[in-house]
């Protein structure tokens, strides 16, 4: 009999992208604030997904519906200081997030989706769904917003607040965080570790597919 530790990948699978959204430089065909794409990677999906679906399919639970997402971050003695990332299993949960509170310069935002996610089509399953129609790939987008995290410590390019890590939440109470339940979760490589800019604020999009 496996262990779940040898359990391969499940069959949904997510990646994020970052953006730095500036508010003082417009894009001239659009007119819109310009978008500077940073870096994407994969994530890795928390054991507790299963729960969030259990809710949200089986139960009908709209409560359980992804509806934010937690940008962990730092505040570094200097801009170029890198972040120390930590070991984390599938098995984690919320509790890591809590115990931030303890930390002296760690700390999270925990901001709402800005738009409902759209749904697509993964690569490769063009043949089984029909774009505009249906599809398997959900896109989540939210962007940082605020100036203190949630356990009170500052975000903001006064203290060198860098980003080094994301994850996607439910949020079935959303007055009472101890009831978050974490889909997904990702750090950033030294490189990609993002500082908050007095201009800018740092935008992430999310794309998870169910083959």
């Amino acid at each position: 009999m496996h262990s779940h530790d040898s359990i391969q990948s499940p069959l949904v699978h997510g990646r994020i992208g970052l953006c730095r959204v500036w508010f003082n430089k417009r894009d001239r065909r659009t007119g819109q604030h310009r978008v500077e794409p940073l870096f994407s990677k994969p994530n890795q999906i928390q054991y507790s997904w299963g729960f969030v679906a259990a809710q949200c399919i089986g139960k009908g639970d709209r409560n359980y519906r992804i509806s934010s997402m937690y940008v962990e971050f730092e505040n570094v003695a200097s801009p170029g200081d890198a972040v120390t990332i930590p070991t984390f299993g599938r098995d984690e949960g919320q509790a890591y997030y809590s115990d931030l509170m303890l930390s002296p310069n760690r700390d999270f935002l925990r901001v709402p989706l800005i738009v409902d996610p759209t749904i697509g089509i993964e690569e490769g399953f063009e043949d089984y769904f029909m774009a505009g129609v249906d599809g398997n790939k959900l896109t989540f987008f939210t962007q940082t917003q605020g100036t203190v995290g949630y356990h009170g410590k500052t975000f903001s390019d006064s203290v060198n607040s860098k980003i080094f890590g994301v994850a996607l939440v439910a949020t079935p109470v959303h007055g009472d965080p101890s009831q978050d339940v974490v889909f997904a979760r990702t750090y950033f490589d030294t490189g990609d570790q993002t500082l908050k800019l007095a201009s800018s604020q740092v935008g992430i999009t999310w794309d998870v597919s169910f083959e």
